[in-house]
Formats: C-alpha cells, structure tokens, sequence
C-alpha cells in the first residue's frame, strides 16, 4: 500500500474590516475576527500566538487614542503574512498608541513581534492616522 503526498493549495487571500466601539467587547472581538483570518491563511502557530498578543494590546491602549469613540481595524493576509491597520484614530494618535505599547523589562510589544510598523496618513474621514502592524508567517 502506498500513500500519496496531499498537496495543499497556497492560501487565498482574505480580507476584514471591522469598526469597533470602545468596550469590554472590543478586544474578544478584535482577536476572534484576526484568528478567524489567520486559521484561513494557514497562519503558523507561533506567529498566530503573537498576532493575539497584537490585538490585545492594540484594544487595550488603542481607545485612549480613538478620534471619536470607535477604532476602525482591517486586516488582510496573503498567505505569507498578514497586515493589521488601526485607524480612527486622532491627531498623533498612532505615535501614542505605539509608546503606551511599552512594557518595563519587556520593551515595546508592538514593535518586538511586528516584522514591519510604519504610522501613514489616514484616506478616511474618520481618521488622521493609521498604525500599520505586518507579521510575516516565514
């Protein structure tokens, strides 16, 4: 009896935009929505564990930056990694987003388990300032 080698399909890409309310719920919902993408992306494990610890750190500091309540999120992958944007968020508000990311003896969680951060422009209404996080899988 032989066995033949199962060749998976390369990822598709996937794509979410979510807009959420400051709230308790903020945070289950950010990290459910983000791993529901991962999963689909065949995301590894250990890059899935750090985008949780992402997202739990985007919703607990990212309300105090909001512009008007809610932060937008969007989150895309490719298979070879993901990209999360925090938006709505006010004026310098990605910058303050990303220091009170600091932990004392750890550093800065955002900037160890990104590959890529980079603050642009925002191109909504709602927005100045977008934080723009990506994670590769490799």
């Amino acid at each position: 009896m032989t066995s033949t080698p199962v060749q998976s399909e390369p990822a598709a890409e996937n794509s979410v935009s979510l807009r959420l309310a400051n709230g308790p719920l903020a945070g289950p919902v950010l990290s459910r929505v983000v791993s529901m993408v991962l999963v689909r992306a065949d995301c590894p494990m250990n890059r899935l564990d750090d985008a949780m610890i992402l997202c739990d750190a985007l919703s607990a500091h990212s309300p105090a930056h909001a512009n008007d309540g809610h932060v937008a999120f969007a989150v895309v992958t490719d298979g070879r990694g993901i990209e999360l944007r925090v938006g709505e968020l006010s004026e310098q508000g990605a910058a303050k987003l990303l220091a009170d990311a600091a932990v004392p003896g750890v550093g800065n969680v955002l900037e160890r388990l990104s590959d890529e951060l980079r603050i642009e422009s925002s191109s909504t209404e709602h927005s100045r300032e977008e934080l723009v996080l990506t994670v590769r899988f490799g």
